[in-house]
């Protein structure tokens, strides 16, 4: 009776230690999945927070209307048409310039504002961006920084001359007579949620070499009038 009931022990023991080890595993599974549907949920929120809060950015905010110096639904260029680059070297800023200040466009990369000067003519140049992408460096930009604006067959070299704010639709600072210069704008404030008040504007004007080569483009172009 001894030896048999001897026997049974280590039967039962392995039996209690399989079924401590199914219960051990068990558990740790369902931990593991219920940590699993917490972190999933709350990147669900994060990752669906940031979309919809880029996605009602994009939809409230117009950052810039085109000039009026161009009749409605006329067009220099075809929109989101690549047209140059943009630099800012201390800022490590490199962009393409596409056509266009839309949605869309603005979406993809900065855009050149329609109505205002092309890269390479001596008008004032219009770019605009968002501020929670493209421009987001652009509010540690300072006086003095340089800018580098390339066109296909040129590049012409700019100094930021000021920074400043104005109201949504007092944007004067896009007219022809303030040019040659590049005139960059987003909105502000950049952590401000949903429909920005403010236009954050940079004035850069163009370094002597720019100054010179663009006013014998305008010359040159009057020439051949």
């Amino acid at each position: 009776m001894k030896a048999s009931s001897t026997r049974r022990r280590p039967k039962l023991v392995r039996i209690l230690v399989a079924l401590r080890r199914v219960t051990l595993l068990a558990g740790a599974s369902l931990l593991a999945w219920l940590t699993f549907v917490v972190l999933d949920s709350q990147f669900a929120q994060w990752s669906g927070g940031n979309q919809y809060l880029a996605a009602e950015q994009t939809a409230k905010e117009t950052i810039v209307e085109p000039s009026p110096r161009l009749p409605p639904g006329k067009t220099r260029h075809r929109k989101g048409a690549v047209l140059g680059r943009f630099e800012v070297p201390r800022l490590h800023l490199s962009y393409v310039v596409l056509a266009g200040t839309d949605a869309r466009t603005l979406d993809r990369s900065i855009g050149h504002v329609e109505g205002t000067a092309d890269i390479g003519e001596p008008g004032n140049i219009g770019i605009a961006g968002h501020r929670n992408t493209h421009f987001r460096k652009l509010e540690w930009i300072r006086r003095d920084d340089e800018i580098k604006l390339s066109s296909p067959n040129a590049e012409f070299r700019y100094r930021v001359e000021w920074v400043r704010l104005f109201n949504q639709g007092d944007l004067e600072v896009l007219d022809p007579s303030h040019g040659p210069a590049l005139t960059l704008v987003t909105c502000f404030p950049f952590e401000y949620v949903g429909s920005a008040p403010l236009r954050f504007v940079v004035r850069a004007l163009p370094d002597e070499d720019t100054r010179s080569r663009l006013q014998a483009s305008l010359h040159s172009g009057l020439t051949a009038r």
